[in-house]
């Protein structure tokens, strides 16, 4: 994963006993009133560089799904320096406002970055970072996790990256989006096609299928493209690979016996072993957050259905019973809910049920196929791909459905992974 050129220390603590402003639990319906004013230099003077980190902080409130940025049009006040009307960004309706101070400095950039709350007037977040020029996005993401978690508890995932397979039918090579699309780069230049990303938890593997040397094997490659090694050597199908949460071992699902079954081996692709050994289709495998057990696909009942098992293999439990191509399943962070894909009036739909099987609920409706959901590392938003706008691409959403938001320059993208922050 890229590596951070950041420097960031706190202004002013903000306030650890502050009063979480927005509930999680419906915030996706009532926008909360936020104004993000123009951010100038320490001269008071407006900038290219300050224009562009305003710009990316107003994208990120709105790709957050829980802010309403404010029309510039209505603002009133005419702050001086650091003396702020709170009581004219109020009579507005702004309910926080974020002010910034962006200066360069030689190929740096320093981004002094504040959240207040204009009811309050006491300021929530005060900080400062320094990057390299070209990476000015991270500051900004930096202090959006901060933002989410001051005013909604639980930390923002804008420091994490998405991984997913992109590019022309049978040619696609492993990319890397931030959840704005920002920052977007490829992960080494694959001869082949190259398919099922999956992060290791500390963000510095990703494992992947690739048709390089004709049949469909797992490989493993850093983040930054170096250190190409193939993990499965069998000649067979060998597909979506899932990272352990220790990192420590690797199961995916493979036909060397004629059957598809679910195999476990270690991180540099040795002691491979079946965990399932039933007749039928067993894919798509997922770890449950603990390590203890695998959430993964099965036709072992007849049509496609989830299933549960001990991570090291043993006896299964029934999640699904309705629908059919229950498949893709992933296990949130905290451990509490699973989503997935299934089949349903003629199109592939995201689904989501406690992690018992219970509640099911549906997420997406008619707009077109939509498949391969991945969580974020904060349990609360999730990442999948659909066609409903011709050509598959990368959308992100909040856990309830709302906030369907297509990833720029993701088109032509399928089978997302969510990885973890970058720290």
């Amino acid at each position: 994963m890229k590596k951070i050129l950041l420097l960031a220390f706190l202004l002013v603590p903000y306030l650890s006993h502050a009063t979480i402003l927005i509930s999680v639990n419906d915030a996706s319906t009532k926008k909360f009133p936020i104004a993000v004013p123009e951010f100038v230099n320490s001269k008071g003077s407006k900038s290219g560089m300050a224009k562009k980190m305003t710009d990316l902080i107003r994208l990120d409130l709105d790709v957050a799904g829980y802010f309403k940025v404010m029309d510039e049009r209505s603002f009133i006040s005419a702050d001086e320096g650091d003396a702020i009307n709170f009581n004219q960004w109020s009579s507005i309706g702004a309910h926080a406002l974020v002010k910034g101070v962006i200066d360069e400095k030689g190929g740096k950039v320093v981004a002094e970055l504040r959240l207040y709350d204009t009811s309050s007037q006491e300021m929530l977040i005060g900080k400062e970072y320094t990057v390299s020029k070209n990476d000015y996005p991270e500051a900004a993401h930096r202090f959006m996790d901060e933002l989410l978690l001051t005013l909604t508890g639980i930390k923002g995932p804008f420091t994490s990256r998405i991984a997913a397979a992109c590019g022309k039918t049978g040619a696609r090579q492993i990319h890397v989006f931030s959840m704005d699309g920002v920052v977007h780069y490829t992960v080494g230049k694959l001869k082949s096609n190259n398919i099922s990303p999956n992060w290791s938890p500390d963000g510095s593997t990703i494992v992947f299928t690739s048709f390089m040397k004709y049949y469909p094997e797992i490989y493993s490659i850093n983040a930054s493209g170096s250190g190409l090694k193939q993990l499965t050597n069998n000649k067979s199908t060998n597909l979506t690979p899932s990272f352990s949460p220790d990192g420590s071992t690797i199961v995916y699902a493979s036909s060397r016996t004629g059957d598809t079954e679910l195999y476990s081996m270690s991180h540099s692709g040795r002691e491979g072993h079946a965990i399932t050994n039933v007749l039928n289709i067993d894919v798509s495998p997922a770890w449950s957050p603990d390590g203890g057990q695998i959430v993964f696909a099965s036709e072992r009942a007849g049509n496609l259905h989830l299933f549960t098992m001990p991570s090291g293999g043993g006896s299964s439990t029934r999640l699904t019973y309705t629908g059919y191509q229950n498949d893709q399943p992933d296990w949130s962070p905290d451990g509490k809910r699973i989503v997935f894909t299934a089949r349903d009036r003629g199109a592939f739909d995201l689904f989501m049920m406690n992690s018992d099987g219970s509640l099911i609920q549906r997420l997406t409706r008619d707009e077109g196929n939509n498949e391969s959901p991945t969580w974020a590392p904060d349990s609360r938003y999730i990442g999948f791909s659909s066609g409903r706008s011709g050509g598959s691409g990368l959308y992100v959403m909040l856990d309830d459905g709302n906030g369907q938001t297509l990833i720029p320059e993701s088109q032509g993208c399928i089978n997302p992974d969510w990885g973890p922050r970058v720290e």
